[in-house]
């Protein structure tokens, strides 16, 4: 019997958790310089993007390595098995479709798109109504996805509060689990 997830999951994990805290303030440092500084928000915008693709190909990751590994011991709370279950699919369902709406609505637009400088995203024809929703959809879905992460590190962090058991060692990079 497992008590953590495997060492790919737990990579994944903390590095789409580091790529997530960075889309953050990315995102946040776009907004406070598009005024004054135009090129730098421009830049921070493309900088957004390719990590947003790079947290998209790593969640296409994180899913085929939890189909193929197996999860740790359980909770023995049918109720909170299924909690967790839901944020985790909602925690993925928003890295998927983070990246999407953000792409969208950018193209939309007919903003030139460029992964790291390098790759060049297809581009769309100019659709101010379908840029317009997905602009509402990657903020909504943004806003949700902070809710769920709340939730997700406040059961990580009273889960032995609930059950009697820590959570934390699951996840862990270079813990034994035991």
């Amino acid at each position: 019997m497992t008590t953590q997830y495997s060492l790919t999951l737990r990579v994944l994990h903390w590095t789409t958790a580091g790529l997530v805290a960075l889309q953050v303030i990315l995102a946040i440092a776009n907004i406070v310089l598009y005024e004054p500084r135009p090129v730098l928000a421009e830049a921070l915008v493309q900088t957004h993007i390719s990590f947003g693709a790079v947290v998209f190909l790593l969640t296409l990751a994180r899913v085929g390595a939890r189909f193929a590994s197996p999860a740790p011991v359980k909770s023995p709370t049918p109720a909170l098995n299924a909690a967790a279950q839901a944020v985790h699919v909602f925690l993925y369902l928003c890295l998927f479709a983070l990246p999407i709406t953000g792409y969208l609505k950018l193209a939309a637009l007919g903003f030139t798109i460029t992964l790291f400088g390098v790759v060049p995203l297809p581009a769309l024809p100019l659709n101010v109504p379908l840029a317009q929703s997905a602009n509402g959809l990657h903020d909504a879905v943004a806003l949700v996805l902070g809710g769920l992460l709340a939730l997700h590190v406040a059961a990580a962090l009273f889960h032995r509060r609930l059950d009697g058991r820590s959570v934390l060692p699951h996840m862990a990079l270079g813990l034994s689990g035991r």
